[in-house]
């Protein structure tokens, strides 16, 4: 089963589209909390750009791939500080070319120089250094792709060094692939393991499970394209002339290797697809701790919010798409999550109630009531285990709790900003789909992007309908018994 993607997507538009300020939230966005980690990288998820030029990644990589990267590189490594390097530029505009890429003649006459004097035995350790290095944000939809990428760029590099170098130059070309290596590895595994347990709640000996059954998948995929090689360089071989430079081109090799074998059941505790599902939930997790942070969240719609993280978590286990281990680790650290999310939120209140404007009373924005938050939470779960597993119901039996416990809250609280009226504003309007006059800007923008890449726009949708919409759109993913991230 191959488990890619439950609507990361979705994850991203729902701190606009649910996210904006609920019940009367007034915040200054400087004045949020940001002792949590998980939101700062919530933020840095959105803005990271993948520079790295990853050769083969995620597509086939091509004889021609191959031959043009090289191209590229020698005749438009471009840079703005270099004359020669704009002076070609520059030429190349003049000619009529306003694309990087080689014209027909130009590649034909390239390729006959590499039959002709093929390539050295020398690792660009620049290139393969910012390769291995933009893995450090691998989201769960790159992450198994991303550990094939990993493990299939090292073998290769390493045969082509073992087949080209010896002696204490070998030596030291190995030791310097090895760091770059771990560098790498160390950027995944410790960066996937930090969004995890900053915002799963993960215990430090649960983190360090996770990183050691990324260090097990990774030396098992290591041997897998290792077995592999002998049957890459007979293929290379029947290339013809190409096999001259091929067989030195490490990125290509790793190519191959990657579509020629794939590593069969792992003995680590926790599966690649183990891994996925987890980094799925976190991403939800974090979407909410983030908002929170914001004032984007009260307590009732943490609740909601977190509440159908937790049942789409639910239902993997049930379908027995996660293994028991994993199963084990979401249930036991939701607690510890679910308080990650409250304290968010704790702090943005008492941060918020420090700078209170002029007439604002004292407790316009009381503390935390973690009695609505776990009413709520346990109302909803209450009605999912009830109901045979619908979330989209269980949501709705969570939200006619929610108006009865925000109304004991409110009596308890008459003061709080985010009570009172604003919440039953919120209530009345729960199923009700916003006029349109009401729409952000912002909104309307972010919406015309999903359109573009195919998609639902939920512009005018009620607060249920996200929910709803949400909970359609992951059990689509799930269809079949598989849970396919990458659809």
């Amino acid at each position: 089963m191959n488990i890619q993607n439950i609507g990361s997507i979705p994850n991203i538009t729902n701190q606009i589209t649910i996210g904006t300020p609920q019940a009367g939230f007034r915040c200054d966005p400087s004045a949020a909390a940001t002792s949590s980690s998980g939101t700062s990288q919530g933020s840095a998820r959105l803005l990271h750009l993948d520079l790295s030029d990853r050769k083969g990644y995620r597509e086939d990589y091509s004889i021609r791939d191959a031959a043009e990267g090289l191209w590229k590189k020698e005749n438009f490594d471009f840079n703005i500080f270099d004359p020669t390097s704009i002076q070609r530029m520059q030429d190349r505009v003049r000619q009529g070319s306003y694309t990087m890429k080689p014209t027909d003649e130009e590649l034909s006459a390239y390729l006959d120089t590499l039959r002709q004097n093929g390539l050295d035995g020398s690792v660009d350790w620049t290139g393969l250094t910012q390769e291995l290095e933009a893995f450090k944000t691998t989201t769960p939809e790159e992450l198994e792709d991303g550990l094939d990428y990993l493990a299939s760029r090292y073998v290769a590099a390493r045969d082509k060094l073992e087949r080209n170098y010896t002696g204490e130059e070998l030596t030291a070309q190995l030791a310097k692939l090895e760091e770059v290596y771990q560098a790498g590895k160390s950027g995944m595994i410790d960066g996937y393991t930090q969004t995890l347990q900053d915002n799963l709640g993960l215990s430090e000996s649960d983190a360090q499970a996770v990183r050691d059954s990324f260090s097990t998948i990774l030396a098992e995929k290591e041997e897998t394209y290792r077995g592999a090689l002998k049957q890459v360089h007979e293929a290379v071989e029947q290339t013809g002339p190409d096999s001259v430079w091929l067989k030195n081109h490490d990125a290509y090799i790793a190519s191959q290797l990657r579509a020629a074998d794939k590593a069969g059941q792992s003995e680590a505790r926790y599966s690649v697809q183990d891994l996925a599902a987890a980094g799925q939930i976190a991403q939800s997790y974090r979407t909410e701790i983030f908002d929170a942070s914001f004032c984007g969240r009260n307590e009732a719609t943490l609740a909601l919010g977190l509440s159908l993280a937790d049942m789409k978590a639910e239902t993997m286990i049930s379908k027995g798409l996660v293994s028991e281990n994993m199963a084990a680790l979401l249930r036991n650290s939701r607690a510890q999550g679910h308080e990650n999310a409250l304290t968010a939120l704790d702090q943005a209140l008492a941060q918020r109630e420090s700078h209170l404007a002029p007439g604002e009373p004292k407790g316009t924005f009381a503390p935390v009531d973690r009695s609505v938050f776990q009413g709520i939470y346990d109302a909803t779960l209450n009605a999912f285990r009830q109901n045979g597993g619908d979330g989209a119901g269980a949501i709705r039996a969570g939200a006619s709790y929610g108006q009865s416990i925000t109304a004991q809250a409110t009596a308890r609280n008459p003061q709080a900003l985010r009570w009172g009226i604003n919440m039953e504003s919120y209530w009345k309007n729960f199923y009700t789909a916003p006029d349109a006059k009401e729409v952000s800007p912002l909104e309307k923008s972010v919406n015309r992007l999903m359109e573009q890449i195919g998609k639902p726009s939920s512009l005018g949708s009620s607060a249920y309908q996200k929910y709803a919409d949400s909970w359609r759109d992951f059990l689509a993913a799930i269809g079949g018994g598989g849970l396919n991230i990458k659809a």
